[in-house]
Order: structure tokens, then sequence, then C-alpha cells
């Protein structure tokens, strides 16, 4: 595969995460078409996320990476969908909490085993060795970018 990155990225792996994620994305959502499933990936993402415990609103939005306004547009849709309730907090009258419904559940499960095939049809061709090591390499790189958001963040204060 040609490299479409510009030459001052060369040996640099940000970049390379990046297109996979979008490529990733891209063939998740091109699954969940074909299949006829109704969902897109961040709708798949938040029912993961609700799987078995109810979450806040604010709590989502960290997860989906959205702005409040996006979330309450994607929590909204699957709403509609009767995929999950939104209701106010009975401690805190501020705070929006969201919980899957059985029919989101049920879209969940269903959903579930191809999601299990298209992750090994990513991997196909990768030893144990090679998915440990990226793994390893991912998880420095994410120590990196927290201690640097953190480092920004005292700045800030």
């Amino acid at each position: 595969m040609k490299s479409d990155f510009p030459t001052f990225v060369k040996g640099v792996l940000t970049p390379k995460i990046g297109k996979t994620a979008k490529l990733i994305n891209i063939m998740m959502q091109t699954h969940f078409n074909v299949k006829g499933i109704p969902l897109t990936k961040e709708q798949f993402v938040v029912l993961l996320c609700l799987e078995g415990e109810v979450k806040t609103q604010s709590f989502l939005t960290l997860i989906t990476e959205r702005d409040k306004g996006s979330l309450t547009r994607l929590i909204q849709s699957l709403e509609r969908k009767k995929y999950v309730i939104r209701r106010v907090s009975e401690e805190d009258n501020r705070v929006n909490e969201v919980e899957l419904t059985p029919k989101g559940s049920e879209i969940l499960e269903s959903t579930k085993p191809m999601m299990k095939n298209l992750f090994t049809l990513l991997q196909e061709g990768i030893d144990k060795n090679e998915i440990e090591v990226v793994s390893r390499v991912m998880e420095k790189m994410q120590c990196n970018a927290m201690k640097e958001i953190e480092r920004i963040e005292e700045v800030k204060n």
C-alpha cells in the first residue's frame, strides 16, 4: 500500500493509527448497512457502554468524545428506536442518566457476533506475539498522551 503521508511523518505511528481507525470505522459501518443493522458505530459504542449498568450522560460524552449537544442528538436517536431511556437522576436533578432497554439489549446481543467476527478478520495474519507488541506500544502511547494532557491542564491552571 502506497503511503499517503507527508515525509515529515515518516517513521511516526500516529498517522497510521488514525488511518487504521478510520478504515475500521468505515468497515464497521459498511457491515452494519449491508446486514441491515439499524445502528451507527457510535450508537453501537453507546449501547456497549450501557450494557449492565446505567451511565450518566456526562460520562458518555467522555467515552464517545462528543460534545453535549452532539451526544444529546445521538441519545435522542437511540431513544426514538427505543434502545435506551433517559431520565433525570433521583440524587441530582442536574444529571441525566441513560439506560439500555430490553430492545437495546436485544440489538446489542444480536450485533456482538458480527463485531467479534470483524475483529477476528482484522487480526488475520497477525500472530500472538505481534498482537502483544502492538498492545504494549499502544498502552505506552496512551500513557504518554495522558501525561501530556495532564501537563497541559496543569499549565492552564
